[in-house]
């Protein structure tokens, strides 16, 4: 890994879609410098995956918000099964599992309070493996 390859995963991490000679004419590096090595650092395992960023309020999601979980470290579930279930529900979109006060941390959508709140009271609370929650909304998602 050199500052080519960094200057390369930098750009795509904002500009993911844009053609190889784009990137090589924005970077400065040649084109068939800038498709080898993104195919090296796709095989190296630096690229996992090209993505999208949606806009989840113009997909009706108005809601998004952190929900800190506390483990019960009485259950029958591991916390990285609990987390692989949790990331299974249609409104988390990251799990994770943390240290400090905390154990989990999720980040999800709703369309409106109540959907946030049938999650968290009526999904969350009940699941086994679960303690304790803390919800924490969001005002403004920037990155």
């Amino acid at each position: 890994m050199d500052s080519k390859d960094l200057q390369i995963l930098s750009y795509l991490q904002e500009n993911g879609r844009d053609k190889i000679s784009e990137i090589s004419s924005k970077l400065g590096i040649p084109r068939a410098t800038v498709f080898e090595r993104m195919e090296r650092l796709r095989k190296d395992g630096y690229i996992q995956k090209y993505t999208i960023d949606l806009d989840y309020e113009k997909l009706g999601y108005s809601i998004m918000a952190y929900i800190l979980i506390e483990y019960d470290y009485k259950s029958l579930v591991s916390q990285r099964e609990l987390c692989r279930n949790l990331c299974k529900m249609d409104n988390i979109l990251t799990a994770s599992i943390i240290a400090g006060q905390w154990d989990l941390i999720l980040l999800a959508i709703a369309k409106d309070m109540k959907e946030l709140s049938d999650l968290v009271l009526g999904r969350l609370k009940g699941m086994e493996g679960i303690s304790k929650t803390l919800s924490v909304p969001v005002f403004d998602h920037v990155k």
